[in-house]
């Protein structure tokens, strides 16, 4: 499990009139780091929820280079929580056994 982020993504105008919105969204599912895509109306066309195993900032540059992507804004990072060992047990002291006189 990597960091999660979540973007909005908009659309240069020409290519979602053109028609090229469902070809824009299987782009995005497309990217392996990609957990889901909503399509949306309003001030972003899509919120995109990713997993990166190491950086955020490669998969968001992944995304902005896709030629219909006119900005694309993070929302949010949830950054993994590092793995923990669990501490070996200590080791019990030897008791030295005192020899009694005889």
């Amino acid at each position: 499990m990597g960091t999660k982020a979540y973007f909005m993504v908009n659309m240069e105008k020409k290519f979602s009139q053109a028609g090229h919105y469902l070809d824009a969204l299987g782009e995005l599912e497309a990217i392996p780091e990609v957990e889901s895509v909503e399509p949306v109306s309003g001030v972003c066309d899509f919120l995109v929820k990713v997993d990166a195993p190491i950086r955020v900032i490669f998969v968001a540059n992944k995304i902005r280079a896709k030629k219909w992507v006119e900005s694309l804004h993070v929302l949010k990072i949830e950054t993994a929580e590092p793995t923990v060992a669990p501490k070996p047990a200590a080791p019990e002291p030897v008791k030295s056994q005192a020899s009694s006189p005889e």
